[in-house]
């Protein structure tokens, strides 16, 4: 029996086939069927967990370019503060035994000249300490507690911790950010994905499909049954609606399904409840309208954003416009 029978009886061929064997013939040949094809079906995950591991070996080694980038920076830059420290020691020795108003006042020109490249360091120091946080955190994304088992991308452990470390970036007007609620539309989908329990099946290549469009520095988490959050730092709503347009062709193009997206950029003395509400009353407004729409919360209201205007807004402040065709929509805050 070839391996092809035994997948079309695996998969329904009727039992009548084995009728006239004896019993204990039968009971046999089902259970070769069943190894069989269990083997076959092991491979096959065994490929998609090699394949996904591998992209966290690859997620892995650029975390380690980045600290590696950060701590390179960071010596750089205190090695030379140390031979200005170093200068203004030794005008300070030498104001100290003239005692004369030349000598201190070089003394205060030493000090003015080195006080810009301090400010700097000290706004360096706390970008890279940010920097590393974040590296740090993305990093605790390997372990299993911080992983959708489904799809294989960070849970809402995962992303609270990513949010916690940008909202406290934004606090300090260090890094502003945007985040991407992204929902599977069942409306705009096949028949066979418009039930939860056939949607699972599809969550992991709709994440496959979001990675692919996302960068580096980006990061993204299962949110709920069929819902992704997309973590785009240093992005603003108009970078985000072109992320977003993107995702959208893409799963039309490679699923044959559509997504609806929800947009909002972090503000000042946002935390993660404020930030998501707003995400999801976009999100709330792309699905009203209809299949295949993206959404942004602006802060004061929601307005659609129309594929093909991301370029325009791009070159214009990202917030307080409202130009382009858009649809103004009452927000609910």
């Amino acid at each position: 029996m070839t391996i092809d029978v035994l997948e079309m009886f695996a998969l329904g061929v009727s039992s009548t086939t084995l009728v006239g064997l004896p019993a204990t013939v039968a009971l046999a040949a089902v259970a070769l069927i069943g190894y069989l094809f269990g083997t076959r079906t092991r491979d096959k995950l065994n490929a998609v967990v090699d394949e996904r591991r591998q992209q966290e070996l690859d997620r892995a080694a650029r975390i380690a370019w980045q600290l590696e980038n950060i701590a390179e920076t960071l010596r750089q830059e205190l090695v030379a503060h140390h031979s200005q420290v170093a200068a203004f020691k030794r005008r300070l020795r030498q104001a100290k035994d003239s005692r004369t108003d030349a000598a201190w006042e070089q003394l205060c020109n030493e000090a003015e000249a080195m006080l810009g490249p301090t400010m700097q360091l000290a706004h360096q120091l706390s970008y890279a300490y940010d920097q590393i946080r974040q590296q740090s955190d993305a990093l605790e994304t390997f372990t299993q507690g911080r992983t959708d088992p489904l799809t294989g991308v960070g849970n809402a452990r995962a992303l609270e911790q990513q949010l916690r470390v940008l909202l406290t970036a934004t606090s300090r007007g260090t890094c502003q950010f945007t985040i991407a609620l992204v929902s599977l539309d069942r409306s705009g989908t096949t028949e066979q994905v418009r039930s939860l329990a056939s949607i699972l099946p599809v969550l992991p290549k709709l994440a496959g499909v979001i990675r692919t469009c996302m960068r580096d520095s980006d990061f993204v988490a299962r949110y709920g049954d069929e819902e992704f959050v997309v973590v785009m730092p240093q992005t603003s709503v108009a970078g985000a609606a072109i992320f977003a347009d993107r995702l959208q062709r893409r799963v039309a193009a490679d699923l044959n399904a559509s997504v609806c997206c929800g947009l909002a950029e972090s503000q000042s003395g946002d935390e993660s409840r404020s930030l998501f509400a707003r995400a999801d009353s976009a999100l709330y407004s792309a699905k009203a309208a209809g299949s295949n729409r993206l959404f942004v919360h602006t802060g004061g209201h929601i307005r659609e954003h129309h594929a093909g205007s991301a370029a325009t807004e791009s070159q214009e402040p990202a917030r307080g416009r409202a130009g382009g065709e858009e649809t103004a929509v009452q927000a609910v805050i």
